[in-house]
């Protein structure tokens, strides 16, 4: 792809763009009838945005500064209150309206998802990918909970696009804008910050290593904006926290919790214990691991994770006993999801060899690799499913141009 053609595209974004925002409204609407549950992680963003407002402090659950977790989500919810509290002082209708500003955010993922086909793919194959994430239901059912992948992914979705721009266009504005947008989705979820080094990876092309000075000033522009965008975190943990956080102090607990392959049953391995604490044990019950089970090691941080997370949709696991014919049909297509990370797992592996493409290729192993070090549940394999969803279309893509090629041969074949 040189260009994404408005002119060309605007047919296929504009079909995409209506669906997904009927889509997403609809189920706004139902969501706005139906009391907001707060549980788990989404109890303690809700805290943090309501100390943000009240005390202008960064809280996590407690009510003096923590960087147990990167702000980017507790800003975006105190935000969100803040704008709703100029209308109503309930609470409810504040949470509803995060809801419905995340189900918008995923209307323009929908179209960030097309554009980044589209670097590659035809029209067609882009439209079905990224409408087969739009109606995806693990995506409702995320918007309708308060929690960091929705923000996450589409700020994800718009640096992969940036950084395809940068592939393509090597200027040095490209650059700028792929290190702000890196910066902003390390801020959201830190996972992505040793996307820093990608654009390393550009000097593996002869056409780079000709023009190293300029492209080793453009990499040098990207650090340096990644770098400014964090400061203002970096210099709150200081003042704040009297001591040096690159992003958060949260990794630990998941971190102990994915050394043990019993963690759905041990539940209470980490009561009583500091951050320290769990990150040393961790560490110590891996390397015990790895030296008296390997094997067994071994395959828990590899296959047996993986079946974790990708295994199941992060979605309802059990179908209400009165469901409709609607909930029924949302319940049977979520459960088609080992089809499409089979299908999808299958494209990108082709994509590969494919220009572009291999960038998310490479992209969703490193998202899925960052991980298995973790406790393996499939919310945290939710993020990948965009870029597994361009795999399929990719499969798509092949298959119909395959069939192409087979419609035309025979009629070279009887030519004169």
């Amino acid at each position: 792809m040189k260009r994404l053609s408005f002119a060309k595209d605007r047919t296929w974004l504009g079909l995409l763009a209506a669906i997904a925002l009927v889509y997403h409204v609809y189920f706004i609407v139902k969501a706005w009838r139906q009391p907001v549950l707060l549980f788990g992680d989404a109890y303690y963003y809700d805290h943090s945005a309501h100390v943000l407002n009240a005390l202008h402090l960064y809280a996590y659950w407690s009510w003096g500064p923590a960087a147990q977790v990167t702000p980017g989500y507790p800003l975006f919810l105190a935000l969100v209150y803040r704008l709703s509290a100029v209308l109503t002082p309930s609470h409810e209708t504040a949470m509803h309206l995060a809801q419905a500003v995340q189900h918008l955010l995923a209307v323009a993922s929908s179209l960030l998802l097309y554009a980044i086909a589209r670097f590659r793919l035809p029209r067609y194959a882009s439209f079905l990918a990224a409408l087969l994430w739009t109606v995806y239901p693990p995506v409702i059912y995320a918007n309708d909970q308060l929690l960091t992948e929705n923000l996450y992914i589409p700020f994800l979705l718009a640096f992969v696009w940036s950084f395809l721009v940068l592939v393509r266009d090597r200027t040095w504005q490209s650059f700028v804008v792929s290190g702000l947008l890196l910066a902003v989705t390390t801020l959201i979820r830190p996972s992505v910050a040793p996307l820093l080094a990608a654009p390393a990876c550009l000097f593996l092309q002869r056409k780079t290593r000709l023009a190293w000075k300029a492209t080793l000033r453009n990499y040098g522009l990207y650090i340096a904006t990644f770098v400014i965008a964090m400061i203002p975190w970096w210099v709150r943990n200081l003042v704040a926290m009297h001591q040096w956080i690159t992003t958060d102090l949260d990794a630990a607990n998941p971190l102990l919790f994915g050394s043990d392959p019993t963690f759905y049953k041990d539940t209470n391995i980490s009561n009583g214990l500091t951050y320290a604490q769990q990150k040393a044990l961790a560490i110590h019950r891996i390397e015990e691991g790895f030296h008296t089970h390997p094997l067994a090691y071994l395959k828990w941080y590899t296959l047996d994770k993986l079946g974790w997370l990708f295994g199941t949709p992060w979605y309802n696991t059990v179908l209400p006993r009165n469901a409709g014919l609607l909930t029924r049909l949302t319940f049977a297509y979520a459960h088609l999801h080992l089809l499409w990370v089979i299908v999808g797992a299958i494209g990108l592996a082709v994509g590969f060899g494919m220009r572009y493409i291999r960038w998310l290729s490479w992209l969703t192993v490193f998202l899925i690799v960052v991980q298995l070090p973790f406790i393996p549940i499939n919310r945290y394999a939710y993020p990948t499913m965009p870029f597994l969803f361009v795999g399929v279309g990719a499969v798509i893509y092949l298959v119909t141009a395959r069939a192409r090629m087979r419609k035309v041969s025979p009629r070279r074949a009887t030519a004169p």
